[in-house]
């Protein structure tokens, strides 16, 4: 049998004698569907060659089976592991995903928001750490309004917004308290963008670990990169070593600046750990691969990922879902660097 025009889901559904739910169920859950039913339909996509349009099934289902993933800086590795991991449990589910890189601007990031609400994504996942300006809020607000959004490693309140989030208070209290009982009372911190979520965190869980020690936070001896990068932990570290400020050990807020922390001590020619030690965040897989081997607390990257998907798939099973919010608990990992 041969049409004369693009074929169709209408098309499907009218040989085969059924509805166009019918036709959809057959693509998406044939499990829901009688045997002889769906070989029925089966027979006809067959016969005349019907591939399944993802929006076509869409305007039945109210379902494109796509997830939209915005993350800031695919160079960081923290990125790769979590987008991976929604990939592989997104497929499991039936799903695929689109990426959208922001490189920290929130205009590309509107973009890619537009994007995918034009695509009839059914979710976005927003993975990492965001600043806490009203505008990057008003763009997760924006987004709910139309669908569900899930904020992996972040938090917010509001309709139709979940949040999965490392438990980066007690990850910092682990790692500073880790450093005090090494004998180090003079702690820089190399901070990230001091407006994110994370970087407050971070801070202010620090300084309430000092404090408890009966150690003041030194406000010398921290520091905000102009980028949570590999370069920005350099720069950073540099500045501390022109500063000419007595350090014994460094807190870095993510791996990256503090693999940058660690080449900017060995350019000065400071011993690791024998001189300073370095304590990194987020423990990807670099830690194992420079020299020193990185001490880093690991926040679960994949698990961060699972959940965000799983938040999905309970939305759209109608799964009851007590807590918007989960929490993951991190742990220290122990290298050389320290």
């Amino acid at each position: 049998m041969k049409l004369e025009k693009d074929i169709n889901i209408y098309d499907v559904a009218r040989l085969a004698g059924v509805s166009i739910t019918t036709v959809s169920r057959a693509i998406n859950r044939p499990n829901m569907l009688k045997p002889d039913t769906l070989e029925k339909v089966y027979e006809v996509m067959k016969e005349i060659n019907y591939t399944p349009n993802a929006l076509a099934q869409g305007l039945v289902l109210k379902s494109t089976k796509t997830i939209g993933v915005i993350i800031a800086n695919i160079n960081n590795p923290f990125y790769g592991e979590m987008v991976k991991a929604i990939e592989v449990t997104a497929s499991k589910e039936g799903y695929t995903i689109i990426l959208g890189n922001t490189d920290n601007d929130i205009s590309k990031e509107e973009k890619y928001i537009n994007m995918f609400l034009k695509k009839q994504v059914d979710a976005i996942i927003f993975a990492g750490g965001r600043r806490i300006d009203e505008k990057s809020n008003d763009n997760i607000f924006r987004a709910s309004r139309s669908v569900p959004v899930i904020l992996a490693n972040h938090k917010l309140d509001g309709d139709n917004i979940y949040s999965v989030i490392a438990d980066e208070e007690e990850g910092t209290k682990l790692a500073v308290s880790y450093l005090l009982e090494r004998g180090h009372k003079r702690i820089a911190y190399i901070n990230g963008y001091k407006d994110s979520y994370p970087s407050i965190v971070k801070r202010e869980s620090m300084i309430s670990v000092l404090d408890k020690a009966g150690l003041n936070f030194s406000e010398e001896l921290e520091i905000s990169a102009e980028s949570d990068d590999v370069k920005g932990g350099f720069d950073a570290c540099m500045e501390l070593l022109e500063k000419k400020a007595a350090f014994t050990a460094v807190f870095a807020a993510n791996d990256l600046m503090a693999i940058g922390a660690i080449k900017a001590l060995q350019k000065k020619g400071v011993r690791i750990p024998e001189d300073v030690a370095v304590v990194g965040y987020d423990n990807i897989y670099l830690c194992s691969y420079v020299t020193p081997e990185l001490t880093s607390v690991t926040q679960n990257i994949s698990e961060l990922g699972i959940q965000a998907v799983n938040f999905i798939i309970k939305h759209f099973d109608k799964k009851p879902v007590k807590n918007r919010l989960k929490c993951l608990k991190p742990k220290l990992v122990v290298r050389k660097s320290c």
